[in-house]
């Protein structure tokens, strides 16, 4: 069983404000168990999770990173870019607007910390071809060439 990677009371801190209508504790509590999903998936699965009797320790930047991104969800439900009524405009910042999708730099701080590099091996085998060609100096049977030096 895995619990999410951040707490309620944590994502009310960032917010500035309790969740006191239990529809909203529900959905804030939805957005902490997506984002945790969401973070496992880039990095490792085992985050807060149980495993032998004992919970797999998090981080605290993907703490951080889960919490932003629930936060994102709570403050902009729609991915609303910019809303407006009649004079009054509000433009939301792009990253605000990204939605709950993580950052490019949120995946790559993820990554990191679950030791997942972009850097691979790949074995590579190509097939090389020595010509038999003449040469000087070479010897009579046209197999080796002669040393020189």
């Amino acid at each position: 069983m895995c619990e999410p990677l951040g707490k309620l009371a944590d994502l009310e801190a960032r917010m500035g404000k309790p969740f006191t209508d239990e529809a909203e504790r529900a959905q804030a509590q939805a957005a902490l168990a997506d984002a945790s999903d969401i973070v496992r998936a880039y990095g490792s699965p085992h985050w807060g999770c149980e495993d032998g009797g004992r919970t797999v320790p998090t981080p605290p930047a993907v703490r951080a990173v889960t919490l932003a991104m629930a936060e994102r969800r709570m403050r902009n439900p729609e991915n609303f870019v910019s809303e407006g009524a009649g004079e009054y405009q509000y433009r939301y910042a792009e990253q605000g607007a990204n939605g709950f999708a993580p950052s490019k730099a949120e995946v790559m701080l993820i990554e990191k910390l679950a030791n997942k590099y972009g850097v691979r091996t790949l074995d590579v085998i190509r097939a090389v071809q020595i010509n038999k060609r003449k040469a000087y100096p070479y010897d009579e049977n046209v197999e080796t060439v002669l040393d020189t030096e």
